[in-house]
């Protein structure tokens, strides 16, 4: 007979998922994806691993060469965006779920990106020193606009773009774009598809995915001719750094979106969903073949999905082959059930759930911290192991700024956000 009694790493998760759930709740009416909150963790940790390789001598060795594209937890970030934000409003539109209130939207993405990011940009302004914050072009960095044409880079911006503002923070001038943009995508595509309805016997590739697979498709495409063009300021570099110039990695996201939604209307599979049900941890496995694969054989040994700065044929091959990745990696946490597989019970352990809490500070504060352990010639600690020296002393100091600034104001703040659309609901 099976013993019944909770273990204490089951009561763990239930209180961190209860949490998770009071914090990153899906809007009123809507299903929650509990396993994709570790996903953040895992793409934050990701871009940690490869600043932490950057400042602790490159990426030289071969043992190395594994860290060098660990920038993909960039795509990682943007497929949840997309799965994440355009599920519930597909949802409404095809499934009758309720709504959400634009004034809710906007206020809980406020909530969830700026008080947190301006608090750590005006305290690493202090300590380590990050130049921008408190200059004439302070309203850039606060805007999160440093990467469009709209000023001129002054002081150590120009000389040292390591210690300007908080340099990952490109990606969420992009995501705060996409937060904007997305409602107009999703009430036009509203306005096509009103001609279309479909019911759960159409069959899954009813006229509305169709409909939805095309218009992404679209975008995708757009944005593989806006990554090819050499950026020079004006349109182009407005073009480059947004959603649309990243729409093949949203795109991918809202794919998933589209399959789920479909998914819960009809009761059917289709082999994509099933196989990331029911094969998640072969997902993964497909999803690490490949990444090893352009990491050694295919792509140069170094970060380069922010901007082009070598070969343009293999920058847009990462572009493409890093979404496939991303894609793969999220299919089980999409479509899998807790403990119904070896990519699932990961997911679902108590510690990838607690780091998927507090993972936009690890994102925003891994880099400042980076910074203070150079300052402090954290390299020369133990010059033949610099690396596993930076990246546990980066992940341990990252991990407790990021837990101290998330009881302190992350999560006050985002709860209150998300219970005025619970009452408002």
């Amino acid at each position: 007979m099976r013993d019944s009694t909770p273990r204490p790493g089951d009561r763990r998760l239930e209180e961190s998922e209860r949490e998770a759930g009071q914090v990153l709740p899906p809007p009123p009416g809507h299903p929650r994806f509990p396993l994709l909150d570790p996903m953040r963790a895992i793409a934050a940790i990701s871009v940690m691993l490869v600043h932490v390789a950057i400042f602790s001598g490159g990426f030289g060795p071969w043992y190395k060469w594994v860290l060098a594209h660990l920038e993909i937890g960039v795509p990682f970030f943007f497929l949840l965006s997309g799965f994440l934000l355009y599920r519930p409003m597909l949802a409404a539109r095809v499934s009758g779920l309720p709504a959400q209130r634009i004034r809710d939207y906007a206020r809980n993405r406020f909530f969830r990106i700026f008080p947190l990011f301006w608090f750590i940009l005006i305290v690493t302004a202090i300590v380590p020193g990050m130049y921008g914050a408190f200059t004439g072009n302070w309203w850039v960095y606060f805007g999160l606009l440093q990467n469009l044409p709209v000023y001129s880079p002054d002081g150590e911006c120009v000389t040292n773009p390591f210690r300007c503002g908080i340099p990952p923070s490109w990606t969420l001038g992009i995501e705060v774009m996409f937060y904007f943009l997305l409602p107009f995508f999703a009430a036009g595509m509203t306005m096509i598809q009103n001609r279309f309805r479909s019911t759960p016997s159409d069959g899954f590739f009813s006229r509305w995915v169709k409909i939805e697979f095309a218009a992404l498709l679209l975008f995708s495409a757009i944005s593989f001719v806006i990554q090819s063009s050499s950026f020079n300021g004006g349109v182009d570099q407005w073009l480059f750094f947004s959603p649309i110039g990243r729409a093949w990695w949203f795109a991918l996201g809202m794919v998933l979106a589209v399959i789920s939604v479909r998914t819960a209307e009809t009761g059917r599979d289709v082999a994509l969903s099933r196989w990331g049900r029911e094969h998640g941890g072969w997902c993964w496995l497909a999803a690490i073949g490949l990444y090893l694969f352009g990491t050694y054989v295919l792509f140069s040994h170094g970060p380069t999905l922010a901007a082009p700065v070598g070969d343009l044929n293999e920058y847009l091959l990462q572009y493409f082959f890093f979404g496939v990745i991303s894609f793969l990696a999220l299919m089980p946490a999409v479509f899998g059930q807790i403990g119904s597989g070896v990519a699932t019970r990961v997911l679902a352990h108590p510690v990838p759930v607690r780091l998927g809490l507090i993972s936009y500070g690890i994102f925003l504060w891994h880099y400042p911290v980076l910074v203070a352990l150079n300052d402090l010639d954290a390299t020369s600690w133990a010059t033949s192991a610099q690396f596993p020296v930076m990246a546990i002393a980066t992940f341990v100091l990252t991990v407790a700024l990021s837990l101290i600034t998330y009881y302190l104001l992350e999560r006050p703040l985002m709860r209150w956000s998300r219970s005025r659309s619970k009452k408002r609901a």
